[in-house]
């Protein structure tokens, strides 16, 4: 068992994993995060893989080392580890993924290359979530396709992934919503809700029956929020102008 004294010193909602990591990339997902996603990608191993928003690259060294090519989309590159320099499968795409991603996908197809796997880590706003789902709903798989949609316990996040009509598409056979539950006021964001993977998968045949919508941790998010900082500023937020006049 690989256990040391400093892998205790400086405990999060990520690490320690207690697993000896050949990933040195510090990644900004839990603990159950980055075991799904290790685990999904070292078994289904991609021959083409797309992340929107790699950040430092903590995903994005488990991508490389999993996935035969890689897109990387991101806004700017100033936040990303010099590690990811090493990557020499990834090809990083820069600017708005909402402007990129349709060119890509294009791209993709008309170069018959077998899109297998894509992670939306992205643009955070509900607009944001739910174009780049539009603009891959657009996309015809030629094999199955997993979708991972980061941070599905984010009300804002969460508002965006169940904007689009699944049902229409009839590429898609499976959602949920709930695939890896999300975090509650988790390393010092007080009264934040965030993390969590929703997943959608995608096949070349179409679907023959409705689709269902699954939320597997539905009464837990619905409590949840209640709680959380995202209710009482979506409820009063309407408050704030004059909370803003008194305090002058």
């Amino acid at each position: 068992m690989y256990i040391s004294k400093e892998l205790l010193e400086t405990p999060d909602s990520g690490s320690p994993t207690f697993i000896k990591s050949q990933f040195s990339i510090p990644w900004s997902m839990s603990r159950a995060e980055q075991y799904c996603m290790t685990q999904l990608l070292s078994h289904n191993k991609p021959s083409v893989a797309i992340e929107i928003g790699t950040y430092k690259g903590g995903s994005l060294q488990v991508l490389s080392r999993y996935a035969s090519k890689v897109y990387a989309i991101d806004i700017s590159s100033d936040s990303r580890d010099s590690r990811c320099d090493n990557f020499n499968n990834v090809e990083y795409l820069i600017g708005d993924s909402k402007v990129i991603l349709p060119e890509l996908l294009k791209k993709i197809e008309d170069n018959g290359e077998e899109l297998e796997f894509i992670l939306i880590d992205g643009d955070h706003s509900t607009k944001g979530v739910y174009q780049d789902i539009l603009n891959i709903m657009n996309y015809t798989p030629k094999k199955a396709l997993q979708i991972l949609l980061h941070d599905s316990f984010n009300p804002n996040c969460r508002k965006g992934m169940k904007l689009y009509d699944y049902n229409s598409n009839k590429k898609v056979h499976f959602v949920e919503l709930d695939f890896i539950p999300g975090m509650y006021n988790h390393d010092g964001l007080y009264r934040q809700m965030w993390g969590g993977f929703s997943t959608i998968i995608m096949l070349p045949e179409d679907r023959e029956k409705p689709l269902k919508i699954f939320e597997n941790q539905k009464k837990s998010y619905e409590v949840t929020y209640f709680k959380s900082i995202h209710f009482l500023k979506n409820t009063f937020g309407f408050l704030k102008p004059v909370y803003k006049l008194f305090k002058k």
